[in-house]
């Protein structure tokens, strides 16, 4: 949350007998913002579009796994570039809230040996337990149970740029992107207990 007031007054509000204290955490946990479009954004620091917004959120995804204490390698990403913007952009993780809410809680849905390819996908929901995953490709994980030992191997859903004189023809989700996901390859699977 943030103060709704200017923030060099708050502390004028506050005598010697407060007690104050404050949260930091990286970016990458707590913010990103898209508020330049593809025009703009290439002569913006930082970009602040829709590619930079979607690689931080797949990027969070990305550390909080590696932060779970359990035995996860994910490749290093890439320097993808889509009209003249450029991030670092690797497996695309999507942690829903019904997977976990909480890095603790995170902690005990992952067990094994846990591999991840830089040009995979993943959408995890449901009450699932990762023990062992080799993924290599897109995977649509939901349900509830153990997802025990699998080896996912796919062609994926790699993004795609629009050539620029086609993009006035893509709905606006698209046009503010410059890039889209094609359906591709996807294993879904439902973990029953």
């Amino acid at each position: 949350t943030r103060l709704e007031c200017m923030m060099q007054d708050f502390p004028l509000l506050c005598s010697p007998e407060d007690k104050i204290g404050f949260t930091q955490l990286d970016r990458c946990y707590c913010f990103t913002c898209c508020k330049n479009n593809i025009n703009d954004a290439p002569h913006k620091r930082p970009h602040d579009c829709a590619l930079t917004t979607e690689a931080d959120i797949y990027g969070c995804g990305v550390r909080l796994l590696q932060l779970s204490g359990a035995d996860v390698e994910i490749e290093e990403p890439d320097t993808k570039t889509f009209f003249d913007i450029s991030v670092k952009l690797g497996a695309r993780i999507v942690l829903q809230p019904s997977f976990c809410i909480c890095l603790e809680e995170l902690k005990t849905k992952l067990t094994g040996k846990i591999r991840i390819s830089k040009r995979s996908s993943m959408v995890v929901e449901g009450d699932v337990v990762i023990n062992g995953l080799d993924l290599d490709g897109a995977l649509e994980l939901s349900g509830n149970g153990e997802f025990k030992d699998q080896v996912v191997k796919n062609a994926g859903r790699p993004l795609e740029a629009i050539p620029e004189d086609e993009l006035s023809t893509h709905p606006p989700s698209l046009q503010i992107r410059g890039y889209h996901c094609p359906i591709g390859e996807v294993e879904k699977v439902t973990v029953q207990p």
